[in-house]
Formats: C-alpha cells, sequence, structure tokens
C-alpha cells in the first residue's frame, strides 16, 4: 500500500511540475513581442524607394493578444535620432534614411514593462531607385572658357545632358553677368536658346538644370563666355 502511494505521489509531483512548466511557458509567450521583419542583424533591400536618400519600410511583428496597441522604438543608429512611433497593428510602415544602421523594438502601449519585444537591428540600403537621374549638362556652344565675337549682338546657347532611363522631359536656364546666375527662363523642351542679347566687352555666364519625368534632377557647373 505504502508503495502504492509513494508511486501516486511521484507521478502528482510530476504532472504538477509539468503543467507548472507549460502554464510559464505560455504566459512567457504572452508577454513577449515577436519581431519578424526586418531581421536582425540584417542586410535590408526592401521596401519603397521615394528618392535616392529615403525608403519606406514596413516593419512587422506578431499579434500579440493581450496588447491594446503597440509602441516601436525605432533608433537612427548613425544619428543617435530616437523615435517613437505607436500603431493599433502589428505592423508600422515608415519613412527612413537610405545607407543608414537602425536598431527597433516593440513594446505594448497598455502595460510596456511587462509586453515587450528584444531589440534587433540593420542596416538598410533600400531597393535599387527605378529611375536615374539625367546627367549634368555640357555646353556644346559656346564652350566655356570662349571668346565669341565683339561684333556679337545675340548669342545662341546649345547644350547637352543624357539620361539612362532616356525621360528627359525640360530644362531650366539660368543666364547672367553674375557668376552665379539667377533663372533666365524654365521648362525648355529643347536643349539650345537662340538670340539671347548680348554686349561687347563683357563676360556671361549660364548654367542649366536638366529634369526628367520621375521628378529628379541635375544641375550643371556654371558656364562662362566674353564677348569680344
Amino acid at each position: 500500500m505504502r508503495k502504492k502511494l509513494v508511486i501516486f505521489l511521484f507521478f502528482t509531483i510530476l504532472l504538477g511540475c509539468t503543467a507548472d512548466s507549460d502554464l510559464a511557458q505560455f504566459l512567457n509567450s504572452k508577454t513577449t513581442i515577436n519581431l519578424i521583419f526586418p531581421e536582425n542583424n540584417s542586410e535590408c533591400k526592401e521596401g519603397i524607394a521615394l528618392s535616392a536618400s529615403q525608403t519606406e519600410l514596413t516593419f512587422l511583428w506578431e499579434d500579440n493578444s493581450l496588447a491594446e496597441g503597440y509602441l516601436m522604438t525605432l533608433t537612427n543608429l548613425n544619428s543617435r535620432e530616437v523615435r517613437e512611433l505607436e500603431s493599433n497593428e502589428a505592423q508600422l510602415s515608415v519613412v527612413i534614411e537610405r545607407e543608414t544602421s537602425y536598431s527597433w523594438k516593440i513594446t505594448s502601449v497598455s502595460n510596456p514593462d511587462e509586453i515587450r519585444s528584444a531589440t534587433w537591428s540593420f542596416f538598410n540600403e533600400g531597393p535599387a531607385l527605378d529611375n536615374s537621374p539625367p546627367s549634368p549638362a555640357t555646353p556644346l556652344s559656346p564652350v566655356t572658357g570662349a571668346s565669341i565675337s565683339a561684333t556679337s549682338t545675340t548669342v545662341n546657347l546649345r547644350w547637352n545632358s543624357e539620361d539612362p532611363d532616356n525621360d528627359i522631359i525640360a530644362y531650366d536656364l539660368y543666364f547672367g553677368e553674375d557668376n552665379n546666375p539667377g533663372l533666365f527662363d524654365s521648362d525648355l523642351e529643347n536643349d539650345q536658346y537662340l538670340g539671347i542679347p548680348v554686349s561687347a566687352g563683357k563676360t556671361y555666364y549660364w548654367k542649366i538644370v536638366t529634369k526628367d519625368s520621375k521628378g529628379n534632377e541635375s544641375i550643371s557647373p556654371v558656364f562662362s563666355f566674353t564677348v569680344g
């Protein structure tokens, strides 16, 4: 009889320990938020390319039924800037800098000391840009530093700019006697401007801003020429 009692107590204790272990594991899972994306110690090439310097990236983590909302702590490891952003869902889209390292963690809004994630870090390279900016314009006529005839009363400006995507849509012309010339005309469709009045003995300066259909721009150096 005593032997049966000992065996009974042994299994009772064993089952009790197993139940306690399962309960502890269950409670631990409920007080932990598991991060999903971007992965820890990864080089992130995902997201939406907004520009050459910024990406919109969607952060993902597992939903926790005990959390009434989430607080993301996002740290720019280059500048040490810390941002705190709230979300009612287990995801959040954030605009971040390209070529920059970040760390991030999630806590619950209601009881942040109890429900939280680990801290993960990643390097945001961002996706390849869908569109390349045009190359800065180069002068065709007059070439920079040239001297045109002193009898000239007008000048014809011609330039060239190339774009890998072949989507140049317009040019802005800056022209004047100042070595930092002001805007002369904008949204030109052709890569030339004819009949600009000039005077003998003066030096003129000009530059071109080339624009493409995706909103990219390139600015040329300042070119110059002398009349006479």
